[in-house]
């Protein structure tokens, strides 16, 4: 894959589909331990989420594989086989359950839990520094849009879960390892199916 490379149609594809599924079980996570409550109910649930969150986080997956691709070459070694892969999402989802399991406790010791944990999986699966630059995406557009979600009344996070504007302080953390793994599966699905 040259610099500006490209991910297919196929690839987007997947990339929304995994982020959707993966969104929807980490979500689940949240919705059964209490960590998060959605506040109205304009639209249809699916499993535990409305109908939004799975295609917010399936469009962002999608869209920030495309973006690491666009931002050129993957490292030397950048590659993902199957086993690569399925630790990656593994690790991410784990990482989104433990967000649910660290609710009440004291909040310096989740945000430091969860953010060592994410910097682990950044240390692990970062291959390049546009990995990295992904990652940092991921935890801003990521915070934004929760504060902003949260700001309007679509949810809230439970009062016992350290916040900062309305959305979990360890968010950056699970923000920054999504997207440090999203962009290895941008890459890896534009070496397989995007030329």
């Amino acid at each position: 894959m040259s610099a500006g490379g490209r991910i297919s149609g196929g690839g987007l594809f997947a990339l929304f589909a995994l982020g959707a599924a993966g969104g929807l079980i980490g979500d689940m996570c949240h919705v059964v331990s209490g960590t998060t409550v959605y506040l109205e109910d304009p639209l249809p649930y699916v499993w535990r989420s409305q109908l939004w969150f799975p295609l917010m986080v399936g469009g962002g997956t999608a869209a920030l594989g495309w973006i690491r691709v666009r931002f050129g070459p993957p490292a030397e070694g950048a590659g993902a086989g199957i086993g690569e892969v399925v630790s990656m999402v593994a690790a991410v989802v784990g990482l989104y359950a433990l967000t649910a399991l660290v609710r009440g406790e004291p909040g310096e010791v989740a945000v430091v839990i969860v953010l060592a944990a994410a910097a682990l999986i950044c240390a692990r699966f970062a291959r390049s520094g546009f990995d990295l630059l992904c990652g940092a995406l991921a935890a801003v557009v990521g915070m934004t849009t929760e504060a902003v979600m949260a700001a309007v009344g679509a949810f809230e996070y439970a009062s016992d879960v350290p916040q900062v504007a309305g959305a979990a302080t360890w968010l950056l953390g699970l923000y920054m390892a999504y997207g440090v793994v999203v962009a290895r599966l941008g890459v890896a699905l534009a070496e397989r199916l995007g030329r």
